[in-house]
């Protein structure tokens, strides 16, 4: 019985802030945090905290594709758009949605803005 409490426990500081419990790093900061320290039309190099966000976003979306070629072959094409509008697409879903978190801003990328592609990632 000890060994499913543990988890349980070790789980519930994620549940009680509303963090996803799967996701670490920058993915677990809220919206209205980055969007505090994030004016609108500035670029992902404004600070430390900006930095460390695209950072991480940038990590995660190539991790996917990782994941993506491996498994089905397809991949995003992170020069689809320009670095400056990946990080115009963070804050501008941080500002609309207060209540999410990056994770979902890096998710919502991949899901609208970013171009599929089939077959390996051409050198570019």
């Amino acid at each position: 019985m000890r060994l499913f409490v543990v988890p349980l426990v070790m789980l519930a500081p994620c549940a009680a802030h509303a963090e996803p419990s799967v996701i670490s790093g920058m993915g677990t900061l809220g919206c209205a945090t980055l969007t505090a320290q994030a004016p609108p039309g500035s670029g992902y190099g404004q600070n430390n905290l900006t930095m460390a966000v695209f950072s991480w976003v940038q990590g995660y979306l190539s991790a996917w594709n990782v994941v993506g070629i491996m498994q089905s072959g397809r991949f995003a094409d992170l020069t689809s758009i320009s670095t400056n509008e990946q990080w115009a697409y963070v804050v501008g879903f941080c500002q609309r949605n207060p209540d999410g978190f990056v994770l979902d801003a890096a998710r919502e990328i991949l899901a609208t803005r970013l171009k599929m592609e089939t077959g390996a990632p051409l050198n570019r």
